[in-house]
């Protein structure tokens, strides 16, 4: 596997409930008339990673499979608006980070992608503006406490923050968080003998102290200014699909390798933007005479922090930045600041080239789009 190898006789399988607080209370208000709070269930399988030097890194981790519903159409919404229910298919990866005796306490990460049975519609379910469409990913991160209480079964609790939104590939597009609280049962089987790690190859250029590269992405996203212009239409008036706009980025990247498992660098990045006479459409619609005073240019330059952490040939990583000089116009001037996370692969058979997805953000909370990624180690 490109992780790492899995122990076949060390296996888990795990299930959970709990319950879910909606947080994005500026969206959900109008929408829920009522409690935020509904129940979710998880079960899946895992696996122990062994046989590598990145599972011997992390103490030999779980990684896996599982399956998650939570049923946000019991939920009581605004009449003739809902929410409707959530089935989510992911990977984790679970790490425990001390261990006292019975007692195991770690992080718990999980992606994938999860189908909204209720999306936005504009005649049928015109509030629903957190999703557009049935497709939407699925992100959790948690930290749980895990106790055995026989060498087979444990019990645990877990509070964690999810986040389902199609980044920006259909709109409306606001997104569902909410913070989860949960209790979880686990049982193990199989053999529990682990494969010793093997050496780091050192000649990797991956793992230089320091090294540079370059890299471009690109992607689509669909213009919320577009949406928000439209809602001065009656819902008849209104389109039923919007173009998606291209962006990307050309850049350079220093990185500072510190130790085996994380690294630090910056980036210096052009940015371009696709869909100016959209912007310029939109903003004159809200705003006016105003929006001809304001400035619509493609190109953007940033320069931008970024850390990573490391499992072997993978990087998982984030940072934030701020672009030198940026002319969007009105509506979608989200200010000079912007985040990234990404995943990257750097496979072993082109140590010197590597790929990968990343989704950008504004103010933490805005996502921008979700862009794909290739680069090369100079």
């Amino acid at each position: 596997m490109m992780l790492a190898p899995l122990s076949a006789g060390a296996q888990e399988v795990f299930f959970s409930a709990g319950r879910n607080v909606l947080t994005n209370t500026k969206y959900v208000t109008s929408l829920v008339d009522g409690s935020r709070g509904c129940n979710s269930f998880d079960a899946g399988i895992l696996w122990k990673a062994s046989g590598t030097a990145a599972a011997g890194m992390y103490n030999n981790p779980r990684i896996g499979l599982g399956f998650s519903y939570t049923n946000l159409g019991a939920l009581d919404c605004v009449e003739g608006s809902s929410i409707g229910d959530s089935f989510a298919l992911y990977g984790t990866f679970v790490r425990d980070v001390i261990t006292l005796g019975p007692v195991r306490t770690g992080y718990d990460l999980q992606f994938g992608g999860a189908l909204m049975t209720k999306p936005y519609h504009k005649t049928d379910n015109p509030l629903n503006v957190l999703y557009g469409g049935p497709f939407t990913f699925h992100i959790k991160a948690g930290i749980y406490v895990v106790g055995d209480i026989t060498p087979r079964w444990s019990l645990g609790a877990e509070v964690a923050f999810k986040h389902n939104s199609a980044c920006r590939l259909i709109i409306p597009n606001r997104g569902v968080n909410a913070v989860c609280y949960s209790f979880t049962s686990t049982y193990s089987f199989g053999n529990k003998t682990l494969k010793p790690g093997l050496q780091i190859k050192e000649n990797s250029p991956l793992n230089r102290k320091l090294r540079f590269g370059l890299f471009a992405s690109g992607g689509i996203h669909k213009c919320m200014a577009e949406w928000e212009a439209d809602q001065l239409l009656t819902p008849q008036e209104r389109p039923d699909y919007y173009t998606p706009w291209f962006k990307g980025s050309v850049g350079a990247e220093v990185i500072w390798r510190y130790c085996r498992r994380t690294s630090s660098g910056l980036q210096l990045e052009l940015h371009y933007l696709g869909n100016m006479d959209a912007l310029r459409r939109s903003d004159a619609a809200m705003y006016g005479a105003k929006a001809k005073e304001a400035g619509y240019s493609p190109l953007s330059p940033g320069v931008g922090f970024v850390q990573d952490v490391y499992f072997g040939s993978w990087a998982l990583g984030g940072g934030f930045g701020v672009y030198l000089y940026r002319q969007v116009g009105i509506h979608e001037n989200r200010g000079p600041f912007y985040q990234k996370v990404h995943l990257r692969y750097y496979p072993p058979f082109l140590p010197s080239c590597f790929a990968g997805i990343a989704l950008r953000a504004h103010k933490f909370n805005r996502a921008d789009y979700l862009e794909f990624t290739l680069g090369a180690l100079l």
